[in-house]
């Protein structure tokens, strides 16, 4: 089916999403050899999402690629890991990388200046490169002098591994390897495994050398950049150190994924809240107002303005409801699971639509609409937590879901302060590599407010 309809695969998938919410919210179908159900009724989301921990053997081609991380490990080791890194994302350790934010999106804002007032213009670079230069020190470590490093060329190679896993995911003759590694494609593949490689293992050594005089004279875990914050490589590295629970391998797999997630996910998902709100203008002007009211006179947000950003957070929140950035998630059915109406079978697929869930009938006549002011009143809002979902679902959720608000905050403030955006997100088109993508590129005119 993906071979039939990999023109318009989005398109095939929006049909699919539709047609399950409109036949109870759960339909079957074949996924080459194997029987997937797709999967949008929140009630049997949140009951699979709970017991059904392992992912399908598909996710198996990115381990190939970038490594064993938090998105493919099996249920036993994911639980382990996910709980030693837990630590580096809560919001303690957040407050201290607000800072870095703020000198990032400074940066490109100062960078869009120059583009604005020339007419429409991709901005989709200096989105980009703000993600990535965030990533590079919160997650890195890396000193300004020292972010050549890891440039450009090293997240592009994550993306465009990222494609050809997709690609294989939907094409069931490239399956199996003894067929796929003879392919011009696998050969690409090696060459991207070795690009990122040859760009990770550098920084990953700098950073256990810088940290090992330090730790003959503090043991106190608390050694920070600048003497700022603490970055994640470096929790990592201490519990490799000090637990031994951490190899090279998991470490750079790790650091991949959470790349490979921020590049790909977060840029889209900033990309879409610009063009958002350059197409309805009374929520871009009001998001503006609470803005100035927020910042007032100072050139930085603080930790405590996070929370005074209320219209701001609705309109990010609507905008992950909206032009959902990952529109579906899979796991693997390890045993049989009886429901009402329907039989899961053991060794199957299911696919959770977060796109057909995002548009549950639970939302309301207007689900399909962009509407930040929903968020506003809970009491308005779909009793049932698992109709909204951008960070996956139940207890595998994404690690770096916090992090992610707080980053798109921080941009999207900055940039309304400065400019005002005209755009129309309405007209673009999609296409599936994982992560929603434009089928042609979007463009935006910035105009200076002051």
């Amino acid at each position: 089916m993906a071979m039939k309809h990999r023109k318009d695969l989005w398109g095939l998938m929006q049909t699919v999403a539709d047609y399950g919410l409109e036949n109870g919210g759960i339909i079957q179908i074949w996924a080459g050899p194997v029987t997937a159900y797709v999967v949008s009724d929140p009630e049997v989301v949140g009951n699979i999402a709970n017991t059904c921990m392992e992912k399908p053997f598909q996710y198996n081609f990115l381990i190939d690629s970038i490594g064993n991380g938090l998105i493919t490990l099996n249920g036993p080791t994911w639980r382990i890991h996910n709980k030693l890194l837990s630590p580096s994302f809560n919001q303690q350790v957040l407050n201290t990388f607000l800072p870095e934010m703020n000198v990032q999106t400074r940066n490109i804002v100062a960078q869009m200046t120059t583009v604005a007032g020339k007419g429409p213009v991709d901005i989709k670079e200096f989105i980009t490169q703000y993600i990535l230069r965030s990533v590079c020190r919160t997650s890195l470590g890396l000193e300004s002098k020292d972010q050549d490093i890891i440039d450009n060329g090293y997240a592009k190679a994550l993306e465009e591994i990222l494609s050809i896993v997709c690609y294989r995911v939907l094409n069931v003759h490239v399956y199996l390897s003894c067929i796929y590694n003879w392919t011009s494609m696998r050969r690409r593949e090696l060459e991207l495994v070795k690009i990122v490689k040859n760009m990770i293992n550098p920084v990953i050594q700098k950073r256990k050398s810088e940290l090992k005089p330090t730790k003959m004279y503090n043991n106190d875990n608390s050694t920070t950049v600048s003497g700022k914050f603490k970055p994640t490589l470096d929790l990592m590295l201490d519990l490799s150190n000090e637990q031994n629970v951490l190899s090279d391998d998991d470490i750079r797999a790790h650091l991949n994924t959470f790349v490979a997630a921020s590049y790909d996910t977060t840029s889209a998902v900033l990309h879409n809240a610009l063009m958002a709100l350059g197409s309805y203008p009374d929520v871009q002007e009001r998001v503006y107002e609470e803005v100035q009211d927020v910042f007032q006179n100072n050139e930085e947000l603080t930790k405590h303005d996070m929370s005074k950003l209320v219209y701001l957070e609705a309109v990010i929140k609507e905008v992950l409801r909206v032009y959902v950035a990952v529109p579906l998630v899979a796991r693997k059915v390890d045993a049989d699971i009886v429901l009402p109406k329907y039989t899961l079978r053991a060794g199957s697929i299911c696919i959770l639509s977060i796109y057909g869930l995002h548009r549950h009938p639970s939302w309301g006549p207007d689900a399909k609409e962009f509407k930040p002011e929903r968020w506003l009143n809970p009491d308005t809002l779909p009793t049932n937590p698992n109709v909204y979902a951008p960070f996956s679902f139940g207890k595998r959720n994404c690690i770096g879901k916090q992090y992610a608000m707080m980053s798109l905050k921080t941009s999207i403030a900055h940039i309304v302060r400065k400019f005002r955006i005209t755009a129309d997100i309405n007209i673009l088109k999609w296409r599936y590599e994982v992560v929603l993508k434009p089928t042609t590129t979007p463009l935006v005119n910035l105009t200076l407010r002051y």
